[in-house]
């Protein structure tokens, strides 16, 4: 049996401390984690496409391909706790990239915003909203880790069911009773 006492606590660290500007240090940090922010949204081919990305007169944070589908990830990240204009930036964003995912990282989700990006995900079948929680730990004096944890996704299951109880064009119905029968 492990000794006790090589058992360390989880101790948590300021995200501030570790980046100091959200631009200049947090931004470019994400941009090179295409491995760990594809681990948090399940997607395993994420590659950056660009950081900084022109929409309009406006410059989304970062924006990634994931390889293997071809879709587009836009990511607008804070150092702090969601705020309105954010969420603004991101629909802005993802509409005028015409990104599939779209990516909220902060310290920490208001309820109202949690809401907001819930409620995108309720009403839309072809676009997914994600809210990412950055948190920092370590353990002694080890390096600090950042932790990527979902706070909001969408709900598959729901959607399947939107999808079957919508009513089929006559061609998707003449499809399922061709496959139907084998």
């Amino acid at each position: 049996m492990k000794d006790m006492k090589d058992i360390g606590t989880l101790q948590p660290v300021d995200v501030g401390d570790l980046w100091k500007n959200e631009a200049r240090d947090f931004t470019p940090w994400l941009a090179e984690q295409a491995d760990l922010l594809g681990q948090a949204l399940a997607l395993d081919n994420l590659a950056l496409e660009q950081q900084e990305a022109p929409v309009g007169g406006y410059r989304a944070d970062l924006l990634f391909r994931d390889e293997r589908r071809g879709t587009l990830v836009v990511v607008e990240n804070m150092l702090k706790e969601t705020a309105h204009d954010h969420i603004g930036k991101l629909v802005t964003y993802m509409a005028g990239l015409e990104a599939d995912y779209a990516v909220l990282v902060a310290t920490t989700f208001r309820p109202e915003h949690r809401s907001a990006l819930e409620y995108l995900n309720k009403k839309s079948d072809e676009i997914a909203f994600f809210g990412i929680a950055l948190a920092a730990y370590r353990i002694g004096d080890s390096a600090p880790a950042p932790q990527l944890r979902v706070e909001v996704h969408p709900d598959d299951w729901q959607r399947e069911v939107r999808a079957s109880q919508r009513p089929q064009t006559e061609v998707q119905a003449l499809y399922t009773s061709f496959w139907n029968a084998f």
